[in-house]
């Protein structure tokens, strides 16, 4: 069974039937396709070969021809300006005419010409092998699904229609890296990276599974939230993996403790706790006086003492101004990707997170020290509406503070404030002075606007500053 004239189906091999491969599309919820397309795809994939154009030109000649529009009231097509040179050619308006049929129909052959050529190089590019499936019938659907995301590429239909993105493309193997190199992007997901950017597990849950396994879905529905604009939260969060100063660690003490659990040795630290060495080394002042003083003072002899183990996490406070344009723009996602970044270093148990938002004054906080606690508010930040008033970034940064104060006060196992801001507000925060604030960090981001005021604030503190972000 042939679909295509771009390419040759294997003598050996036999195409998927139209209803197999409605299936194949349903399964990953592909509502249109192009089956000379899906033709083409698995044919290079059983090992056929792509057809040179002179082997369909006179075919698409005859289908040209059979599918001229009559011509208009004035007894002419529409043609491209590349005729418009000849002498049966107008110009009215901006467009070109001709009355020649011979024309008209050589200037759709061409343009059909140059769209299968489109596709040729898109088929020659494309490495089927990378997409979600186990079949190529499954990954080409898995394909052609990424592809129906971008400008251009639905539509198409199952009898042979155009597909858009390929219709005066100048580079379709472009468009075939963009697609591979999102599934690459998929497979250097780390399991946190992928739970974070899917808070809602909805691959999991995804009933369409009668021809594909769940990981395959589950590779597909990230990819898609890749495209959908989820891969600049991804980028963001792990440039900021990068910068020194926004670096999370996690503080082990011990601590001697006469209740301890755990028995330690270490140096004598004195003379004074001579009667604690051990036996073993009091017999060696008996064999000699000096040598032992001389291990005394030079910290070589060992004492035993109980001591008390304990990890002391980062805590970071992450403000988020709650203004309605915080919804314009590229500028939540931009604000997710920080605060994913944050968030994985509760994951990593490095750090425990407190996430408010404010506007004139700041509300409520949320809490995370657990790996699900960080992905439930994270999925809860994802799908946050912003709807605040007017925005006082000192007033929001100085009451953040406080509350880990207060935190710090009450608790002994969390440490190293630090304070994140994330605004699309250009107001000044002069009126708060690093000396408000003794002993935290803040970094700030100013999301697709200029603030120098909290850049420079966040810079005296340590912290990041960055705006126009």
């Amino acid at each position: 069974m042939t679909m295509s004239m771009r390419t040759t189906t294997p003598p050996t091999y036999i195409l998927p039937t139209g209803e197999e491969m409605r299936a194949a599309a349903d399964a990953v919820g592909l509502r249109s396709f192009s089956r000379d397309l899906v033709a083409d795809l698995i044919n290079l994939a059983a090992g056929g070969d792509i057809n040179p154009p002179s082997s369909y030109r006179a075919q698409l000649l005859d289908e040209v021809e059979e599918k001229l529009p009559a011509p208009d009231s004035d007894g002419e097509w529409q043609v491209s300006e590349a005729y418009r040179n000849h002498s049966s050619v107008r110009h009215c308006s901006g467009s070109y005419y001709t009355t020649s049929r011979t024309i008209a129909v050589q200037d759709r052959l061409n343009k059909a010409m140059a769209y299968h050529q489109s596709v040729s190089d898109f088929l020659e590019t494309v490495d089927l092998s990378k997409f979600p499936g186990q079949t190529p019938l499954q990954q080409a659907m898995s394909m052609l699904k990424l592809l129906s995301k971008q400008e251009g590429g639905s539509g198409g239909g199952e009898n042979g229609e155009t597909l858009p993105i390929f219709v005066d493309n100048d580079n379709p193997e472009a468009t075939a890296k963009q697609l591979s190199d999102i599934m690459d992007e998929v497979d250097s997901l780390s399991q946190d990276e992928q739970e974070l950017l899917d808070p809602d597990g909805n691959w999991q849950q995804d009933g369409r599974q009668e021809n594909g396994s769940n990981e395959s879905l589950n590779r597909l529905k990230v990819a898609e939230d890749l495209q959908a604009g989820k891969q600049e939260i991804l980028d963001i969060s792990r440039n900021l993996d990068k910068l020194s100063k926004m670096q999370v660690h996690r503080q082990k003490r011990v601590e001697a403790d006469p209740d301890g659990a755990e028995i330690q040795t270490r140096p004598l630290k004195g003379l004074s706790e001579l009667a604690r060495v051990s036996k073993t080394a009091w017999a060696t002042r008996q064999q000699s006086g000096t040598y032992f003083l001389y291990q005394a003072v030079s910290g070589q002899l060992q004492v035993r003492e109980r001591v008390t183990r304990q990890d002391r996490k980062q805590v970071i406070f992450i403000l988020v101004d709650g203004s309605g344009s915080m919804r314009s723009g590229h500028r939540h996602y931009k604000a997710s990707g920080i605060v994913m970044n944050r968030i994985k270093a509760v994951i990593d148990g490095d750090a425990e997170v407190y996430l408010a938002v404010f506007d004139d004054r700041m509300y409520d906080p949320s809490h995370a020290a657990t790996p699900e606690e960080a992905k439930a508010l994270m999925k809860r930040f994802m799908g946050k509406n912003f709807s605040g008033g007017s925005t006082d970034i000192a007033v929001a940064i100085k009451a953040a503070y406080d509350f880990i104060q207060q935190e710090m006060k009450n608790r002994d196992d969390i440490y190293r404030p630090e304070i994140v801001v994330l605004t699309d507000d250009d107001s000044s925060v002069s009126k708060l002075k690093k000396s408000d604030i003794p002993g935290a960090k803040v970094h700030g981001f100013a999301m697709e606007t200029r603030n120098q005021s909290l850049v420079d604030f966040c810079k005296s503190t340590g912290g990041i500053g960055i705006d126009n972000m």
